[in-house]
């Protein structure tokens, strides 16, 4: 009982209500919400989703008549060559049409119309269609969440870098000025002869050590700030004034995965090519066309001179003109029908490949809810084995805080060496970071473990 009153001592607990939500500080709500904002990879799937919804409506279209309009005018001139047979006239005796006739025509015709056309019926292409993009969008729409799940997780365990860069460094700081103390005490005691050099080198290269894992540790957060200034756009000031204790992460009970996104996706997939199979299946029948409209055509100015070999003296050639020939308006209506008896079991071919396409969504639905299970049962059985670290950590960090005590009497009354003094202290800051480690390691298990439930994002509370 001990031992566990002394782990609560140090570490509170994030607990979870009965809707299993997860309580972050309200100090990470910003950063969080900015880096799902900056993200560029949600924000390309959300373009393209809206392209999808585009491409949706534009299919749903196909289902609203077509309004066209022509216009045109046009200047013809040609050149005609008949070969008649020849027609003798019964009183010259003359023959008419001998040789080849030929015809000279030129002349203006406009034309002006609007046609309508409409599908009565396609078999159910259109509707199928159309469904079959909104239900791959939802499953786009749905992977988003697991962007965003993973943004959570990567900006947290940041967060908690940091805090353990923080705790370290006032564990060599602490450290520094016992060393500083007993380098002091050395300095005195080498003066009075009660101690040799060897003991102040001893000391001030450990102090060195402690220098060089100063600069490991500024280093290390100089990029943290780094990578929180990129995900989430805040300034290194503005980070810098996020802090928050350190708490371990109770996961509750019966967690399943059941309900994550990519299996949500997987089945809404599933319905898509459902419904991409009916389509297929509909265009096996005929498809319904309407169309109607009205039109203006005129051939006006017209010309045609006639070249009539041996023609008669008496007689002039043929020289035919046309001021107007109208028609308009024209009204026209109609149905019409379109049905493919056979195209080379194209059709048939891809009936088929929809339902392939259908048992593999599936295989993959149910490989990947026993996969997600599978890790789910890993990230709890990590996050298990961090418990027992934090409380071990905790033990450790005890047990060498007597050893500094004790070490730093029996060296101030010799009755140990110098080396045994600072391995009591590299143990002592050792033990120390060694916890803070296990309780970061904890949350991160924690959280990918939640996030195997899926839609995180959904299930936070600040407080």
């Amino acid at each position: 009982m001990k031992k566990t009153f002394s782990l609560f001592v140090f570490v509170q607990l994030i607990s979870f209500s009965s809707e299993a939500q997860l309580k972050l500080p309200a100090t990470l709500q910003q950063p969080i919400e900015q880096a799902i904002a900056r993200s560029k990879e949600i924000s390309n799937k959300k373009i393209e989703l809206e392209k999808a919804e585009l491409e949706r409506q534009s299919v749903k279209g196909m289902s609203i008549p077509r309004l066209n309009a022509t216009a045109g005018y046009a200047y013809f001139d040609n050149h005609v060559t008949i070969d008649l047979p020849g027609y003798k006239l019964p009183i010259t005796g003359a023959e008419l049409f001998e040789g080849k006739t030929k015809v000279d025509n030129n002349g203006n015709l406009a034309h002006a119309g609007l046609i309508a056309t409409g599908v009565l019926y396609a078999g159910g292409q259109i509707q199928s269609g159309a469904k079959a993009l909104q239900e791959k969008a939802i499953g786009d729409s749905l992977l988003i969440e697991t962007d965003k799940d993973n943004i959570i997780v990567d900006v947290i365990t940041s967060f908690d870098k940091l805090r353990f860069i923080d705790a370290s460094e006032k564990l060599v700081a602490e450290s520094e000025t016992r060393l500083a103390k007993e380098e002091e005490r050395v300095n005195k005691a080498i003066e009075n002869g009660l101690a040799v050099p060897f003991d102040r080198d001893k000391i001030k290269l450990a102090r060195l050590e402690l220098e060089s894992k100063k600069t490991q540790l500024e280093e290390n957060k100089e990029l943290l700030y780094k990578k929180l200034s990129y995900l989430t756009g805040l300034s290194r000031e503005e980070l810098e004034t996020i802090d928050y204790p350190l708490q371990a992460i109770v996961l509750p009970e019966n967690l399943s995965a059941d309900n994550k996104q990519e299996l949500q996706a997987l089945q809404a997939y599933r319905k898509a090519s459902e419904w991409v199979l009916k389509k297929e299946r509909g265009a096996l029948l005929p498809q319904v066309l309407a169309f109607g409209g009205v039109s203006y055509s005129s051939l006006f100015n017209g010309h045609s001179a006639f070249t009539i070999p041996n023609l008669p003296p008496t007689m002039q050639q043929p020289n035919l003109k046309l001021n107007q020939f109208t028609v308009a308006p024209n009204w026209i209506a109609g149905i019409g029908l379109k049905w493919e008896l056979f195209g080379g079991n194209e059709r048939k071919h891809k009936i088929h490949e929809a339902e392939l396409s259908i048992q593999q969504l599936n295989n993959k639905l149910e490989d990947s809810r026993d996969k997600l299970n599978l890790l789910l049962s890993q990230k709890i059985a990590s996050y298990n084995t961090q418990w027992k670290q934090i409380s071990l950590a905790d033990q450790k960090e005890v047990v060498a805080k007597n050893n500094l005590i004790l070490s730093s009497k029996q060296y101030q009354q010799g009755l140990i060496s110098v080396t045994q003094r600072l391995e009591a202290e590299n143990d002592y800051v050792k033990a120390g970071q060694e916890k803070t480690q296990a309780l970061t390691n904890q949350r991160q298990a924690a959280l990918e473990a939640f996030a195997v439930t899926g839609k995180l994002s959904d299930k936070i509370q600040y407080q």
